[in-house]
C-alpha cells in the first residue's frame, strides 16, 4: 500500500510538471502569434525543432531541443510499468506460497 501511494504521489507531481511544460509551449506559440509570426514545431523522438515564419518570407529555425513532454511521459510509463511488474511478481509469489491453516 505504501508503494502504491508513492507511485500515485509521483504521478501527481510529474503530471503537474507536465502541465507547466505544456503551458510554456502554449505561451511561446501565443507570443509568436501576437507578434504576427507563425509558430510551428517539428517533433522527432525526444527532440523538437521550432520554426518561426514571418510575413516577409523569413523562417527562423531553432536548434534541436529536448522535448520535455516526451521525456516526462516516458518517465511516467517506465515508473508505472516497473511498479506494475513488481506488483504482479509479488502477487504471483504470494499465490504460489501455500496458505497457512488458521483453523486450529
Amino acid at each position: 500500500m505504501r508503494r502504491a501511494l508513492g507511485v500515485v504521489l509521483f504521478d501527481v507531481v510529474v503530471t503537474v510538471l507536465l502541465y507547466y511544460v505544456l503551458q510554456d509551449l502554449s505561451y511561446r506559440s501565443s507570443y509568436a502569434q501576437s507578434e504576427g509570426l507563425a509558430y510551428s514545431v517539428t517533433y522527432y523522438p525526444f527532440i523538437r525543432v521550432s520554426h518561426i515564419t514571418g510575413n516577409v518570407q523569413f523562417t527562423l529555425t531553432s536548434p534541436p531541443a529536448l522535448d520535455w513532454v516526451q521525456v516526462i511521459i516516458a518517465v511516467i510509463v517506465v515508473v508505472n510499468g516497473y511498479y506494475l511488474a513488481s506488483l504482479i511478481r509479488e502477487r504471483r509469489a504470494n499465490a504460489a506460497r501455500p496458505a497457512a491453516d488458521s483453523s486450529s
